[in-house]
């Protein structure tokens, strides 16, 4: 069984990009953020879950995603977050219009593949298991939305002069992994047969407030430790503080530079507490 707690799965979630049209023949490409509208495509192609339960959660506590090898269980999850997850963002604020109830309500899923004619289910990866959320939600939650493409600030990640300070391996089979620490003064991360389309996504979950994109071109899986100091830290002025920037190109051999993209948001237009199991 693959497990993994949501915030990670989030962090991981990779921001998948496009190349748009270009202006003049001489100009460079604008790109597209729309992980959305991938797995949106994805999930056409996906079978449904066979077994579906969903129960409001009342008890409280902390959010989290289970991935096994034919489903994937939450437990506590608000809406917005079940939705950033099915639909691949990497950032709640690219989604608008849940009010009322479900504003605040939080929800246990569970859904699963059933064994066709007594065999073993085919064997579905990670972003297609998460796929397959989407037509859940909108199935249960009768849940409607549209893409509206917006012009934002995000930050491309490239390679800083004198290339990256850490080794790339070719890809491993299985997903990379990453561990964080926390102090009032740090924070630090370990990653282990990371792509670099992984770092971006961690970065995207929350240490930038903002979406960032995988432009260094570096191919294959690295190793690296990054510390930084705490947002705390900073604010007050504390000493020979670090900021995310400045580590992750002194340390990594890597650059975050600021860039105006179109990006993929998500509008519900409709939404409604799940039908009874």
């Amino acid at each position: 069984m693959r497990s993994r707690p949501s915030s990670l799965h989030i962090v991981f979630a990779v921001l998948l990009i496009v190349a748009g049209v270009s202006a003049s023949a001489q100009a460079k490409p604008v790109e597209a953020i729309n992980p959305a509208a991938k797995s949106i495509a994805l999930a056409a192609t996906l079978p449904a879950y066979d077994v579906v339960s969903i129960h409001q959660n009342k008890l409280g506590g902390n959010w989290s995603f289970q991935v096994t090898d034919d489903g994937i269980i939450a437990k506590n999850c608000p809406l917005l977050v079940l939705v950033q997850y099915a639909y691949n963002l990497g950032n709640l604020d690219l989604i608008s219009g849940i009010s009322g109830p479900l504003e605040s309500a939080s929800f246990d899923v569970n859904a699963k593949l059933a064994p066709r004619d007594g065999a073993t289910p085919a064997r579905f990866n990670d972003a297609q298991l998460q796929a397959m959320l989407i037509p859940l939600l909108a199935d249960r939650f009768h849940l409607h939305l549209r893409l509206e493409p917006k012009m934002m600030t995000v930050y491309e990640l490239v390679v800083a002069k004198g290339g990256p300070k850490f080794k790339l391996t070719e890809p491993e089979t299985h997903d990379g992994s990453a561990n964080f620490s926390f102090s009032a003064s740090d924070n630090v991360l370990t990653a282990k047969a990371m792509p670099i389309a992984g770092l971006a996504g961690i970065l995207s979950g929350g240490t930038l407030h903002s979406i960032v994109v995988d432009h260094t071109g570096l191919k294959g899986d690295g190793n690296f430790s990054l510390k930084w100091s705490s947002d705390a830290a900073q604010e007050q002025g504390s000493p020979n503080t670090i900021s995310i920037f400045t580590a992750i190109q002194d340390q990594l051999g890597l650059k975050l530079q600021p860039a105006k993209l179109p990006v993929d948001t998500l509008v519900i237009d409709h939404a409604e507490m799940p039908s009874e199991n």
